[in-house]
């Protein structure tokens, strides 16, 4: 069977040549979605809130704001994008298969997905339109469930033997946690990412480009060992981003990684 058979069987659609996330990440740029309608059909489209963009010759470019949990894949889509993810999911209907016991399987859709060589990101993204509470407890308890035939369906499709670190993640925006929900996702091994966290991480991108990406790693594994890193050590330089203090470690001159205090 073939990589590109074997990862539409467990999980799909996923991108793994730089040409392709390169693409992907034009269109995820993006704040509108566009269309060419023909001109009869702007009242239609206005009903539904698009907006007359420009008149084309033979057709009309009509946009409209994407949707806000729409904008935030994206947001964080390209931040691991930008960290140098090898492999991240196309599109926003990526689906990893889950097996069921005495019942057929089903494929549950998942928001973001990337992967490198020692870890995979898994991460369930929620927005809302205007910064308000909102209990999230249902949708932790169903991302914890899944937890574990997700973990499945990667170590059958990448092999068992790469022992690989999975980072489950909910990535929020405008949206207040309570206490319980913090406590029920740090329960369940799930990492919390909000609108706040995700601007920080996109400043160390732009200080640091895809190097950056073990800085955000360091976060996720703090309290876990990682095989691959273990027993190496590398000089370090003190320093500051924003007025938060972090750690410099040059390991090469095209290589730093950046840990907060």
């Amino acid at each position: 069977m073939n990589p590109e058979s074997e990862t539409l069987e467990f999980f799909g659609p996923l991108l793994d040549e730089p040409s392709k996330i390169k693409r992907e990440a034009v269109r995820r740029r993006k704040q509108f979605d566009e269309k060419s309608i023909n001109a009869e059909e702007i009242p239609e489209y206005e009903a539904e809130g698009w907006q007359v963009d420009k008149r084309l010759k033979r057709s009309i470019r009509v946009k409209r704001p994407k949707a806000i949990d729409e904008r935030l894949e994206n947001r964080f889509w390209m931040l691991l994008a930008r960290l140098g993810y090898p492999q991240i999911n196309a599109g926003r209907k990526f689906t990893i298969l889950i097996d069921r016991k005495g019942a057929e399987p089903l494929r549950k859709q998942v928001d973001v997905f990337a992967k490198d060589d020692e870890t995979v990101i898994v991460a369930e993204c929620k927005a809302s339109g205007s910064f308000s509470r909102r209990s999230l407890q249902k949708d932790i308890e169903e991302f914890a469930n899944l937890k574990k035939p997700i973990a499945s369906a990667i170590r059958k499709h990448y092999g068992e033997d790469k022992k690989l670190k999975i980072i489950w993640l909910f990535v929020t925006e405008n949206i207040i946690w309570s206490t319980p929900d913090k406590h029920r996702a740090n329960g369940e091994q799930i990492r919390i990412i909000t609108e706040r966290e995700l601007r920080y991480y996109a400043q160390v991108a732009d200080h640091l480009g895809r190097a950056a990406r073990y800085q955000f790693l360091a976060e996720f594994l703090k309290e876990q060992v990682v095989p691959e890193l273990s027993g190496k050590t590398v000089s370090a330089i003190r320093g500051k981003l924003g007025g938060k203090p972090f750690y410099c470690f040059v390991t090469t001159p095209r290589d730093l990684l950046k840990y907060p205090l």
